[in-house]
């Protein structure tokens, strides 16, 4: 294996390289622990301009075990990390793990089509597929978020508007250089579709629904003539990017309206701590006295909505 830095210092903007560890020595295998770096193209075509179309990416996987040992050590580097490399966008959570190997994706597409109706807190997590969709928008809540300036001034909000739309006692927000990392509850959960719609998830998504890609290029591999094996299509990736909506149907319209013991659903209080706030442009849910939150109150404002 070559010097590594070496090797990319003398990669041309123009191209890209590549690089990955894996602790499995058949690379058809899924890890459990592994890192993937991907540096992307700079320009396209040989074009002079960014092009701004692709991501660069690294990738961590490593056992759940390993981070209940190490998770204090792990919040460390990832703050550092982030730091120093300032990106635009970071996940962390439960995914699957994609072996070394790229025709194993075609297996993995099985395995995440099968699980996904059952945990809403499973990611789908494919850098090489998501690199130029991640430049239109941001995917769905993970337990670990970053949101940078740069994709937080899309909203129109400040930093301070988005730590008040988001207090909770379980919810951790780090402010770091390039923006808000936002950490959802102590741990990473993977909440099994029977307990409902998970209250968390959903409260960060409705902030962040505007700047949604919904359109996420999740599949890796789609479904051939004679396949046996169901795998995500164009319909069921949207409904999967959408499950933290409150109008979402997935996994199945019947069962985000029933809870476990066959009650009505009980994830849609889960909603009610932003039913009374507004953004620019929208109606104020009731009537009342209203304050936007860059701005000092004075005597008299009367339902005014946030700015």
């Amino acid at each position: 294996m070559p010097d590594l830095r070496e090797f990319a210092r003398k990669t041309r903007k123009t191209d890209y390289f590549a690089f990955n560890f894996t602790d499995q020595k058949k690379h058809n295998s899924s890890p459990s622990t592994a890192g993937y770096f991907w540096k992307m193209r700079d320009y396209m075509n040989d074009n002079p301009e960014p092009s701004n179309k692709v991501y660069s990416s690294i990738q961590f996987y490593y056992r759940w075990s390993w981070w209940k040992d190490n998770k204090n050590a792990w919040r460390q580097f990832v703050l550092k990390t982030m730091e120093k490399l300032k990106p635009d966008q970071v996940y962390s959570g439960f995914s699957m793990a994609n072996p070394l190997a790229f025709g194993t994706r075609s297996e993995v597409t099985v395995w995440e089509r099968s699980l996904a109706p059952r945990f809403f807190g499973l990611d789908i997590d494919y850098p090489f597929s998501m690199n130029g969709s991640l430049a239109d928008g941001i995917r769905p809540p993970t337990w670990g978020f970053l949101l940078s300036d740069t994709w937080r001034e899309k909203l129109d909000l400040s930093r301070d508007q988005i730590k008040l739309s988001l207090q909770h006692p379980q919810i951790r927000i780090d402010e770091l250089d390039s923006g808000l990392w936002i950490e959802l509850g102590e741990e990473p959960a993977l909440y099994p579709v029977e307990d409902g719609v998970p209250e968390l998830p959903a409260l960060l998504n409705k902030l962040l629904k505007p700047i949604r890609n919904d359109h996420m290029a999740l599949l890796g591999f789609g479904q051939w003539d004679g396949d046996p094996n169901e795998r995500f299509n164009d319909a069921d990736s949207l409904r999967w990017m959408r499950r933290f909506d409150a109008d979402s149907d997935w996994p199945s319209a019947e069962l985000r309206q029933r809870r476990d013991d066959g009650g009505p659903d009980d994830a849609a209080p889960a909603q009610e701590p932003l039913e009374l706030r507004a953004y620019a442009s929208e109606a104020c849910p009731q009537a009342g006295q209203w304050q936007a939150l860059d701005i000092p109150p004075q005597p008299g404002d009367l339902n005014r909505a946030r700015s």
